[in-house]
């Protein structure tokens, strides 16, 4: 070939590839436009504030990069942290305001609105390799994905979640053309190595697709993979690698911190491949693939048109199909086995898969499918748009009860400040705030407090709590009744499941009657964490600090085998600065609870500091048994205040771990015991039976042998009862509940839960009345 026709050859080639891109965006105008208006709108929205712990953890790496130290948390973001390093850059000069916190979240919720833009336009060019030829399809996907309630409200949060999907979908969009397309692959595995360095689930959605595209691609030569797309991928890993590893302080430190991280979500998220049973299976596709709809009614419309889609694409499109399956599949199975799924966000790159086959199948809908596919993207935007509204409209919880506090303590003056770890950091990031602020360890913050305590400190402390945790129940719930609390407006929304904290409550707390330590599992999380730990009392005795006083005093404590039917008897002990109060001998064989009160007429004895240690101690009645798996799960000490626990016949308590819902279910005859016997006003809110039962049980509430109210629930409801003072009196405080229809379980689910259930309580408060 002469020179001169080689240059011929060369300016057609570019002639062709110029001519090709001009077509690329001239067929891509409809997706454009949809970027740019979903772009247009989310900029009045973006957040006000941050909000998630992992938002908090961005925005201070904003300003010191260090993995290690949960700035960010590992795997570390480095790209993403890069980015966003950049757009705070842009923000200060363009939109800077006086509200540091402000800034950085505007700055991180810019790169996720620009991303979302960015996004859809990559799902376009992903939905035309997929059908090649067809404009409908394409446009309809990219609409309908646009409208998602989870994509909507992604687009405005200052997280890493929406970058890390555009990242992806560029990289995909590249790696379906490099199946016939050399430059198109290698662009695309340095995409995958980029877009694994901004948020490393990318690994799921492009090393599989890469995988198979070099697979396609072998006959270009291993010589030209290894020196083109795999060389590629490499390099867009030593981009951002080598720094992350510098700001660790070296591999061992950055694999300590990931192993850190690693060994959390281990003990503490319940997955599903450590609990595979069907009804957690359902709970993770509910949350997967309804949540994300932020509406049951829309998310069932699309998923029918989705599964409808699939089953057309089976039959006569089973390559896009099966590149579908292998872009998006992997993370999908990935995310429903080993990831938290009711981090609702963790199911914004399933997304795109659904929508395209939801367009899939409305394309087939002859004459309707225009009308069809406007339905189902306004339906989207009906939902999404009130959440992203109200969104922006107020700071989150935290930074609003966290302002409150700064303008609060010049005139109170806490000796201590803590918080909840998700509220900590909260706190951490706002530097501005002069407070005495202390950042006790993760799932252990009540030991702060305690710490202080034990220390002898008296003044009043503040608590910033969140809640949905419960382990300030580890404190006397009489001090913790100034609180003011501070709730999101949007924080009940599906497409925000997961996030960390979704309120604040700001707890003003005097020196407390008592307070606990390590051991005990007087609430479910407080259970967990004494499980995780190995400190129950099957261990080790457990303490408590009880202040001196010399009025009579109450003290319930109350327990539970966990050893089964098959456990053996042991014996408890209490004890007061080492003097023995109490030894009762609990046999599992007459029932796994127990609560047992303890009377102390002359109250705590006097002696050094202000608060005396309590200790309980559990050891088999056979001599050299080893000590049955006993946990308390009810303790309270009073001398002016009423106190109640639940005896005979209730059930464990019980959680949603979504919603954090707690309820108790009562048997067929189910104690409460009110110390000391009193007058009372006993309020019950629960679930109605008719759930459960074909016709509305007859519930007793009664006293001393007298009936004191009767109720035949048909509905949830909220029942008042008041005890007279003779009634409590004669019956020695005991207020028994019964009801004439039970649910059985393992009957009618066949099951092996042998439980006689009778109500499901969501709510039980006791109050006194005056006589």
């Amino acid at each position: 070939m002469t020179v001169s026709a080689s240059v011929r050859s060369s300016r057609d080639g570019q002639a062709e590839l110029q001519s090709t891109r001009s077509g690329f965006w001239r067929q891509a105008r409809p997706a454009l436009i949809v970027a740019l208006v979903y772009l247009a709108a989310h900029l009045p929205s973006l957040a006000p504030s941050l909000e998630d712990i992992d938002s908090i953890n961005f925005a201070l790496a904003l300003h010191d990069y260090d993995p290690t130290a949960n700035r960010p948390h590992p795997p570390g973001y480095p790209v993403y942290v890069g980015i966003g390093k950049a757009s705070l850059a842009a923000v200060r000069v363009v939109a800077a305001t006086a509200d540091p916190i402000r800034t950085d979240a505007l700055a991180l919720a810019l790169l996720s609105a620009l991303a979302g833009a960015v996004a859809l336009v990559a799902a376009w060019a992903i939905f035309s390799a997929l059908v090649p030829g067809a404009a409908f399809v394409p446009l309809v996907a990219t609409a309908l994905l646009a409208a998602a309630p989870l994509f909507w409200m992604t687009g405005l949060r200052p997280m890493s979640d929406m970058p890390g999907l555009a990242a992806v979908l560029v990289a995909q969009a590249l790696l379906l053309h490099g199946f016939a397309n050399r430059r198109s692959l290698t662009a695309g595995a340095f995409a995958a190595g980029m877009a694994i360095g901004l948020r490393s689930q990318a690994v799921w959605l492009t090393l599989p697709l890469l995988a198979v595209t070099l697979v396609v691609n072998r006959r270009q030569g291993l010589r030209w993979l290894a020196t083109r797309p795999c060389a590629a991928l490499v390099a867009a890993g030593l981009i951002w690698a080598p720094p992350l590893l510098m700001a660790a302080g070296g591999l061992a430190h950055y694999l300590q911190a990931l192993g850190g991280q690693a060994g959390d979500d281990l003990a503490f998220v319940d997955m599903l491949w450590n609990n595979p049973t069907p009804r957690h299976l359902a709970r993770a596709f509910r949350e997967t693939f309804v949540f994300p709809w932020a509406s049951t009614g829309l998310a069932n419309g699309v998923l029918l048109l989705a599964v409808a889609g699939a089953g057309f694409a089976a039959i006569r499109e089973r390559g896009a199909l099966a590149k579908l399956a292998l872009a998006f599949g992997p993370y999908t199975l990935f995310h429903l086995a080993f990831q938290d799924t009711p981090f609702v966000r963790y199911a914004l790159p399933v997304l795109p898969a659904v929508t395209f086959l939801a367009a899939r199948a409305i394309a087939v809908a002859g004459r309707f499918t225009p009308v069809l596919g406007a339905v189902a993207v306004t339906g989207g935007l009906v939902v999404a748009l009130p959440g992203g509204l109200a969104y922006g409209r107020e700071a989150h919880p935290a930074f609003r009860a966290i302002r409150d506090m700064v303008e609060a303590a010049p005139r109170e003056h806490p000796g201590k400040v803590f918080a909840h770890h998700a509220l900590g950091r909260s706190l951490a990031v706002e530097a501005a705030a002069p407070l005495p602020s202390v950042e006790p360890p993760n799932r252990y913050e009540w030991l702060g407090p305690v710490d202080y305590w034990r220390g002898g400190g008296l003044a009043p402390i503040w608590f910033l709590g969140d809640p949905r945790r419960t382990d300030l129940a580890l404190i006397d719930p009489q001090s913790r009744r100034h609180v003011t609390t501070y709730r999101w407006r949007v924080g009940e929304r599906k497409e925000l499941g997961g996030t960390r904290p979704l309120g604040a409550d700001w707890y003003r707390i005097e020196p407390p009657g008592w307070f606990a330590g390590e051991g005990w599992s007087l609430t479910l999380e407080a259970g967990g964490v004494t499980a995780a730990s190995g400190r129950g009392l099957d261990r080790r005795p457990i303490e408590a600090y009880v202040r001196r006083r010399s009025e009579p005093t109450w003290m319930m404590v109350g327990g539970r085998d966990l050893g089964g039917p098959a456990s053996r008897p042991s014996v408890l002990e209490l004890t007061i600065d080492g003097r023995p109060v109490e030894t009762w001998r609990h046999d599992p064989a007459s029932g796994a609870n127990f609560l047992r009160t303890i009377a102390l007429p002359s109250g705590i004895p006097q002696g050094p500091g202000a608060y005396a240690r309590l200790v309980i101690a559990a050891k088999a009645e056979a001599a050299g048994a080893a000590t049955p798996p006993v946990a308390i799960r009810q303790f309270d000490v009073q001398s002016n205040a009423l106190i109640y626990g639940f005896g005979e016949g209730w059930h464990e308590e019980e959680a949603d771990p979504l919603s954090r819902r707690r309820w108790r279910w009562t048997s067929d005859r189910s104690v409460l015991q009110v110390l000391p016997p009193q007058g009372v006003e006993v309020t019950l809110r629960g679930e109605s039976p008719l759930k459960y039962f074909d016709a509305p049980p007859t519930v007793r509430l009664l006293a001393g042998g007298r009936v004191i109210d009767t109720l035949q629930p048909s509905r949830d409801f909220e029942w008042r009862v008041i005890v007279p003072l003779e009634d409590a009196k004669r019956s020695n405080g005991a207020i028994t509940i019964e009801t004439d229809r039970v649910y059985l379980p393992a009957e009618v689910e066949g099951t092996g839960d042998s439980r006689r259930l009778g109500l499901r309580l969501f709510a039980v408060h006791i109050n006194p009345v005056q006589p």
